[in-house]
């Protein structure tokens, strides 16, 4: 869709919107109720805090019987956060006027004891998230303040509002850039100085999702989404192998047990873009409650034959049997088509703008994504000392690729090569059990943390390898051709592999200001992979360790200095989908120290972090100098880095949000064959790390329900391989948008992305004779309505 036509359809949809107020209710509301703990008793003195995008804050507190009230209230969305010592942060969003229940009804505010219960309804709308527990950075319960490590939270509001995509969203994070491209799933990432799905892992709610031949394809869209925590560095104590570079952990909406919130968004955009969304929670009763999220996507694309849908399903039930018995059911689907373009060929390491829309792939190229989550979770609280969560849940993923993928410019026509289709059919049953404990050890606080994780994994791989073909078609690809399949597909391989772990995590103060962290963990990884070819069979047991160890000093109960030092481990490949050659090779190692700053500014005006660190990655994948056609692992790549955050709320309405990373990222010990010959790429940056990147947000909320906001994303230089000879332009992208909330329950956004139409490397992709790029999106816009009801 032209701009002009969508700044129309903008203009025409803003008339019609002037109508909405006299048929939405003005009349008065208040939001009432009680503030207990775990086992119902009150909470006295608790702090309040009422806000809503059209209203000024407003604050109370609870009484002695934990009683509260917000009276007069214009009707319309609010979001509650309280606050005791003691206590973990509650924050939950809440509906007042007829709608829910006349005058938003008793509101029964549950707080959990600090460092034991995660909270069910965070929603990380406030300024600060340095005091919401993580439940990626420990399993204590604690706070980023409290733990000896770089975190981050991005809450699902703050994700909707600037990103449509959890692959665009996870680049908010400090020191994280995209690696996404068709081959891995698209939602690969970098992270000091290590890249992939398999070293960057990716969660699900808390759970590893297993790599498959380097794809992740789940999650996919925001609107599903809580919240996005990522912790830097190596996190195998928590999660085992697989995770030296980061991690990366997006939590589903949860059900909302306290009152009824219900929502709908509809929007149109450039390239045909239209997408459709509706979610709605509260509770079926006194114990009981549920959430179900739809979303729906669909575009035509910026690219030839760029079409693109998908759809997303969220549904949740929670059945508190009593105050400390939580049962918690879900499902979560997610399909999708995802576009066909594999990149743009370079010339001499530019694009040639006016081949920028150009799509190389075949006219009947596919790819397609089918992914189940379902889990069942129970938390239960024997005692107000001590939490037991176990979590059993079941993936299946089946993803399809049929693609013409390698391009080389050729005297005015295109070369291409690699006709591969690629069928994944993958299925995950696991259990991840554990109980926390606090008390005391010679007088000091401490908590302990103790529990084992338990994972089935079937996956077969299915091809028309040996990948071949070629073709010439006309630069502007006129003439795009049909997929030819001249192996045949079958069966290749099947693995079945068992994953089991056991870890513990302990914390104690030794005064009140300082307190060690310490945890270990051992894995067993049992692999079986039968050629399905030669039906021959080859087994390999892995048993990597890690622990670490760290320290914080709060210098105040809103400022902590931290340091740590932690080991890791990454399996070379993806160890449910390895080579018969590469079973055979024993984990990587790593190793992190790490030391920062963190502060919570007073007032939860703001937050700053400062993080340095150094990481080392041993037992590399390398040839034998002598030999060049055997490999052995004696290679070595580190980088060292420092990154930092930043957040802070003016007086007037504006919100600033700042982070950016340098490091250093290098081969240290490391040589490949090239021509025959062992070469050495001793100092040289590993391929698609770029050495520096940052990201700036400013959004400003005016009067009259008004909100601006726009932004910058930066991403340093980057190489195409280990030879360094390919360097790639790095990049900055500017985004904005504007928000009308024309009541209480009704809001337009206009979203406005890469306004300086940058022509730029969102990723590579792998080509074995020159450079492919693929190019971010063009100029766009989109405008979209939010209904709530």
């Amino acid at each position: 869709m032209p701009i002009r036509r969508l700044i129309l359809a903008v203009a025409t949809l803003a008339l019609a919107l002037l109508a909405v107020p006299a048929l939405v209710s003005a009349q008065g509301a208040s939001i009432a109720g009680r503030v207990v703990d775990i086992q119902g008793g009150a909470v006295a003195n608790a702090g309040l805090t009422l806000t809503s995008a059209t209203a000024r804050p407003r604050t109370a507190t609870s009484g002695t019987d934990g009683a509260f009230s917000f009276p007069d209230l214009p009707a319309g969305e609010y979001t509650l956060q309280v606050e005791s010592p003691g206590f973990v942060q509650w924050s939950q969003k809440i509906v007042a006027g007829p709608q829910a229940g006349g005058s938003g009804g008793a509101v029964t505010v549950t707080l959990q004891v600090a460092g034991l219960l995660e909270s069910i309804s965070v929603v990380g709308t406030a300024p600060t998230t340095l005091s919401q527990p993580t439940a990626t950075g420990t399993r204590l319960g604690l706070t980023p303040l409290e733990t000896p490590a770089s975190v981050q939270i991005l809450s699902g509001d703050i994700v909707r509002e600037r990103d449509v995509t959890v692959a665009d969203a996870k680049t908010r994070a400090v020191g994280v850039t995209s690696q996404a491209n068709p081959g891995n799933g698209g939602g690969a990432v970098s992270a000091r100085g290590f890249a992939g799905v398999g070293s960057v892992m990716q969660l699900f709610d808390g759970d590893q999702l297993f790599v498959g031949a380097g794809t992740v394809s789940f999650p996919f869209d925001p609107w599903t989404v809580e919240r996005i925590e990522v912790l830097g560095g190596p996190a195998s104590v928590l999660y085992g192998a697989g995770a030296i570079g980061g991690v990366v952990n997006v939590v589903p909406r949860k059900p909302n047990p306290f009152s009824r919130e219900n929502s709908a968004r509809l929007g149109i955009g450039s390239y045909n873009t239209w997408r459709g969304a509706i979610d709605s929670a509260g509770p079926l009763g006194d114990k009981t409650s549920y959430r179900a999220d739809l979303s729906t996507n669909t575009s035509d694309g910026w690219v030839q034959r760029g079409d693109s849908k998908s759809t997303a399903l969220s549904a949740s039930l929670r059945h508190a049997f009593s105050p400390s018995l939580v049962l918690t059911l879900s499902e979560d689907y997610g399909y999708q088509k995802p576009d066909t373009y594999f990149g743009t060929p370079t010339v001499n390491g530019r694009i040639d703008e006016s081949l920028r829309t150009v799509n190389y792939n075949v006219a009947d190229a596919t790819i397609l994504y089918k992914d189940n989550w379902t889990q069942g979770k129970v938390e239960w609280q024997p005692a107000a000392n001590i939490r037991v969560r176990s979590s059993l849940h079941l993936l299946t993923a089946n993803r399809h690729w049929r693609n013409l993928e390698n391009y080389v410019f050729d005297s005015g026509s295109t070369y291409r090569e690699s006709y591969i289709e690629i069928f994944h059919h993958q299925k995950q049953v696991g259990d991840r059990t554990d109980a926390v404990v606090t008390g005391q050890i010679l007088g000091r606080a401490n908590t302990l943390s103790g529990g084992f994780d338990y994972n089935w994994i079937s996956f077969e791989h299915v091809n028309n390898g040996p990948f071949g073909g070629s073709s010439l078609t006309d630069v502007r690809n006129s003439t795009p051709g049909t997929f030819l399949n001249l192996a045949g597909t079958s069966p290749r391989y099947r693995t079945r592999t068992n994953q089991l772990a056991v870890f513990a995590e302990d914390r104690l103060a030794l005064t009140p200001a300082l307190s060690v962290i310490a945890g270990a963990r051992i894995d067993r990884y049992g692999v079986t992979r039968r050629d399905l070819v030669t039906l021959s069979e080859r087994d390999r047991t892995y048993t990597p360790s890690s622990w670490r160890g760290g320290a914080v000093y709060q210098l105040s109960p809103s400022f902590s200095l931290y340091g740590q030092f932690a080991t890791a481990t990454d399996i070379i490949g993806n160890v449910i989908s390895n080579s018969p050659s590469r079973l055979l090779l024993d984990p990587t190692t790593g190793r992190q120290v790490e030391g920062g700053l963190k502060q919570a500014l007073a007032g939860n005006r703001g937050e700053w972090t400062v993080a340095a660190y150094r990481i080392v990655k041993s037992k590399l994948q390398a040839p034998v100098p002598n030999n060049p056609a055997v490999t052995q692992q004696i290679g070595q790549q580190s980088s060292r880095g420092i990154e930092a955050t930043f957040a802070w709320t003016l007086p007037m309405g504006l919100r600033i949000d700042a982070n950016g990373t340098l490091l250093d990222a290098r081969f240290d010990d490391f040589a490949e064959t090239a021509g025959g010959v062992l070469v050495s790429r001793v100092g040289n940056t590993p391929p698609g790390v770029p050495e520096k990147a940052g990201n700036l947000w400013l959004t400003w909320k005016g009067v009259d329900g008004w909100q601006v906001r726009g932004g910058l994303r930066m991403v340093g230089q980057r190489y195409f391989d280990n030879v360094n000879s390919e360097p790639v332009p790095g990049y900055t992208v500017i985004d904005a948008g504007v928000r009308k909330q024309v009541t209480g329950r009704v809001g337009v956004d206009v979203r406005l992305n890469n306004l300086g139409d940058a022509i730029y490397a969102s990723n590579l992709y792998d080509n074995d004779y020159a450079p492919q790029w693929m190019l971010g999106t063009p100029r766009s816009a989109e405008v979209a309505i939010t209904v709530g009801f």
